[in-house]
């Protein structure tokens, strides 16, 4: 990664961390206050339900124990009638109990607030029961009930008795049996337990709360809409029939609805800042990560024109800080290396034509030897008359015909190397190159085509290209003698920059101690066959102008193997130096 990246990073999540740590924190602080809010919220609700039923259970005790007074109104008349009539009650009399008990009852369950109201006689006749069809039924469970209970209030099934409809209620209920003398009544009273009758759990608009029976059925729904999605925790009372058992449960939750709410508006706002705050910082930190790395951008763009051989380039000096001094620094060593690079091609120059000199001397040098000695063996045997003159005279000025012919060759391969034209360069498919080039050996020599698919075309001088592909093949030929293997191959060696030809054969090949100076012109392994030691040197010159490098190594086959690889269209810079490998 760059360091304009890598700093805009760094500067992002120096803003970012301390933004997340105190989201974090907001809402670890928010969540614990509220949470214990919630507990406080689900304990005073658990509080208000206790007491609440605890309230009903105490209004109705306290009813029923008025009511069963010896002396009470809503008893006297039956105790009355009992003693009037020796403890046992008939028609007519029992029919006229039964009217003054209702016409006393109604007004005191009224008074009382119950919804439930009965006076059995000892004998468990029911007198009064006006929330029920059981008024004049035999039923001593109420009378067993008062002697278990003994006035405390538990939790029944009645079926009540309201307009049209009857149905089964859950009520809170007292019963008590009051004696006179010899004589009893039992008075039970209770009330519905229903919504109105817990309407103070309503208060809270969070609290839910229900009554469910022992298999979880509802009986009563006493308060908000029960959602047990809304993440709140279940409270149940128990609500004790006349075993101590539970006859129902009131459950109760609170809901965190409006925990969850701020949790998530302030994960909202701290992901909103965040995000805002990381934008401005990613914008404040490309802004200046740009005028911090543009000086080291202009050093880079200066290293690469050097790596190219562009040494006029300058860069600009903006500042008077470090970078500044690094930039003015650069610019003089571009001014030395370039001062440099003149001396020392200057001197390659006088090296190489020095070099090319004295091997062009030796090279001439060693026709001129055969020469002078067939110069001398005429004058020699012209002088005494030798009588094999005439055979000597031929052999003689065919060797000084040769070795001149030698000379003259020498010659023309050293203007050759010496003039060889610019490049006109022109986009070439290497395949099309290889194929006509190697089809001129048809029937002279066995070549092996290896030629990759969709090869991309180059930017070359196609004569001159297909002169390098010649020189290789001549010498590939010569190294096998025309019966060996020879393999011209074509690659895609860098994709989107050079392409390959690849030369090798089954001969000798080039032995190791000889390979870095296979390309210096005049030198030569060929002495027997009469190389010039410029048919390389020519190659190395002509891929160089290209652009491109020439390698040579061992084959796969046994003998030499020549690597060319050449910029394809529009790569722009150049591979390197020519190498043995």
């Amino acid at each position: 990664m760059r360091l304009r990246g890598r700093f805009t990073i760094w500067f992002a999540l120096a803003a970012v961390v301390p933004i997340a740590a105190a989201a974090l924190g907001t809402r670890y602080v928010l969540s614990n206050n509220y949470r214990e809010l919630y507990l406080r919220r689900q304990r005073s609700a658990e509080d208000m339900a206790e007491g609440e039923i605890a309230r009903l259970r105490r209004e109705v005790f306290r009813a029923v124990e008025s009511l069963a007074l010896p002396e009470g109104d809503f008893v006297e008349g039956l105790f009355v009638e009992l003693e009037k009539y020796g403890g046992r009650l008939h028609q007519p009399a029992l029919g006229e109990v039964m009217r003054l008990e209702r016409e006393r009852g109604t007004p005191v369950m009224r008074s009382f607030d119950l919804d439930v109201l009965m006076l059995l006689d000892g004998e468990g006749m029911v007198l009064f029961a006006p929330h029920s069809a059981a008024q004049g039924d035999r039923d001593r469970a109420p009378i067993e009930r008062a002697d278990k209970t003994r006035g405390e209030p538990v939790f029944a099934r009645e079926t009540i008795i309201k307009g049209p409809s009857t149905g089964q209620k859950l009520v809170v209920e007292s019963s008590r049996t009051v004696r006179r003398g010899p004589y009893q009544a039992t008075v039970v009273g209770g009330r519905v337990i229903d919504r109105e009758a817990l309407v103070a759990l309503g208060q809270d608009k969070g609290v839910s709360a229900r009554i469910v029976d022992e298999h979880g059925a509802v009986l009563v729904s006493v308060a908000g809409t029960w959602d047990p999605a809304g993440g709140g925790q279940v409270l149940r009372l128990p609500l004790p029939g006349e075993d101590d058992r539970p006859l129902a449960w009131l459950e109760l939750s609170v809901s965190q609805a409006e925990l969850e709410t701020v949790l998530r508006q302030v994960s909202l706002l701290s992901v909103g800042a965040g995000a805002a705050a990381l934008l401005a910082t990613v914008l404040l930190g490309l802004w200046v990560a740009a005028r911090m790395t543009r000086d080291l951008d202009e050093l880079v763009v200066g290293a690469q024109a050097a790596s190219r051989g562009d040494l006029d380039h300058q860069v600009p000096v903006r500042t008077g800080d470090e970078i500044g001094a690094v930039a003015e620094a650069f610019n003089t060593m571009m001014i030395d290396l370039k001062d440099s690079k003149a001396r020392l091609v200057l001197a390659e120059r006088i090296a190489a034509w020095q070099e090319i000199a004295r091997r062009l001397a030796h090279e001439i040098k060693n026709p001129l030897t055969p020469i002078q000695m067939s110069v001398e063996t005429l004058r020699k045997t012209w002088a005494k008359k030798h009588p094999s003159f005439d055979e000597i005279f031929e052999e003689s000025t065919q060797t000084v015909l040769e070795e001149a012919g030698r000379l003259k060759r020498i010659v023309s391969e050293f203007v050759d190397f010496a003039r060889l034209p610019k490049p006109e360069k022109r986009a070439v498919d290497l395949n099309d190159l290889v194929g006509a080039t190697t089809a001129l050996y048809q029937g002279s020599l066995e070549v092996e085509r290896d030629l990759a698919a969709n090869l991309p075309a180059i930017e070359a001088d196609k004569d001159q290209l297909s002169q390098v592909l010649l020189n290789l093949l001549e010498n590939a030929r010569d190294a096998v003698g025309g019966e060996g293997q020879v393999r011209v191959q074509t690659r895609v060696s860098r994709p989107g920059r050079a392409v390959s030809l690849v030369v090798e054969d089954s001969g000798p090949g080039v032995p190791t101690e000889v390979r870095d100076r296979i390309f210096t012109p005049y030198f030569t392994t060929k002495h027997e066959s009469g190389g010039s030691g410029l048919g390389l040197a020519i190659v190395h010159r002509i891929v160089t102008d290209h652009g491109g490098r020439i390698a040579v190594g061992s084959s796969s086959l046994g003998g030499a193997r020549f690597l060319v690889e050449l910029p394809v269209a529009g790569a722009g810079a150049e591979l390197g130096a020519s190498r043995a490998s």
